[in-house]
């Protein structure tokens, strides 16, 4: 467990005393993680074994544990795949790169045969989300790691939409970011509505993605 450190559970152990001695606060609990690197529920932590093996960050890191970093949620994948498009089936693009679902990138280049058996045979509208879900991790992580303020869960999943569209790079460096790190939470939406040119045209897609996202933004 790399950046961690190791505790044995002992009699009248709990997860915020732990928290307390060592982490300086009872409420960095959910930093404790399971040997298996995954974090405590409440029910888990409730649950601990004398002998049980624990693993506390290490001082003077900023590694959190997963558990720490939100996740888009179920309604937020929905409004990705309302605003991308759905193609239960093999195209080519725009650029004319194999792709399927919720604009899923199969492979660099035109459809030529070496796509994967599943996504030949066409997919579901469940595969379609599932493999969304793996898509957007790295938009998941872009907010996780820019972000300097407090979300909520919609705030998170319109960020999330957005950077999944423009990209760490513009979001890194967009006037929308260092505005909410300066908690100015209400530029959001109007910043949103910034970003709806592609090659200097306004397009309508665009327009509609980003009012949405910053409704939901704003709920």
């Amino acid at each position: 467990m790399n950046n961690r450190n190791s505790y044995t559970i002992k009699p009248g152990d709990t997860l915020s005393a732990i928290a307390q001695r060592h982490l300086g606060s009872a409420n960095r609990w959910r930093e404790i993680t399971k040997d298996t690197g995954e974090c405590f529920t409440e029910d888990e932590a409730r649950r601990l074994q004398i002998g049980q093996i624990v693993y506390l960050p290490l001082q003077n890191t900023n590694i959190k544990a997963n558990c720490d970093r939100k996740k888009i949620s179920n309604n937020g994948l929905k409004f990705i795949a309302d605003h991308e498009g759905m193609i239960l089936y093999l195209y080519n693009d725009p650029a004319n790169h194999a792709t399927i679902g919720i604009g899923h990138l199969v492979h660099y280049g035109p459809i030529n045969g070496s796509e994967p058996e599943e996504f030949k045979v066409g997919i579901t509208k469940q595969r379609a989300m599932e493999i969304l879900r793996g898509d957007v991790i790295q938009a998941e992580q872009t907010v996780n790691k820019l972000v300097k303020v407090p979300l909520n869960q919609n705030q998170f999943d319109a960020l999330v939409s957005f950077v999944f569209n423009i990209g760490e790079t513009q979001f890194a460096s967009s006037t929308l970011l260092a505005k909410l790190n300066n908690q100015d939470y209400n530029a959001v939406p109007t910043e949103l509505n910034r970003w709806v040119y592609a090659d200097g045209k306004k397009l309508p897609g665009l327009i509609n993605r980003r009012r949405d996202e910053g409704n939901l933004f704003n709920r």
